[in-house]
């Protein structure tokens, strides 16, 4: 949804930066539309974003400027939204909440 809006033509006048913290069901498309900052709270495992499709949005964002990515080691697919409870998905949570905050007080 976050990547939808940021490169609405409509939409994405109106936001300045974004953050996505569950990243599902992206194609390799999408990242040639994104217009804005973006932040990517990516997990260790994610069945969703796999690493090669992390790695096409990595090279195609950082390319252009507007791709920030950060890997919590020991996670999995949904920790920043739903931590499992392990100490390590819940530090990984807490630890990407601070870094979604500080990126959002430098890119609004």
């Amino acid at each position: 949804m976050v990547v939808y809006l940021i490169s609405h033509p409509e939409l994405s006048s109106t936001i300045t930066a974004a953050a996505v913290g569950h990243p599902s069901m992206l194609v390799e498309e999408e990242a040639a539309q994104i217009k804005r900052p973006i932040l990517f709270l990516c997990a260790e495992t994610d069945y969703l974003f796999s690493p090669e499709l992390q790695a096409y949005f990595e090279k195609e964002l950082t390319a252009n400027g507007l791709g920030t990515f950060h890997t919590y080691p020991g996670t999995v697919h949904g920790f920043v939204t739903r931590p499992d409870g392990s100490q390590q998905s819940n530090q990984g949570s807490e630890k990407a909440i601070q870094d979604a905050i500080e990126y959002f007080k430098k890119n609004i």
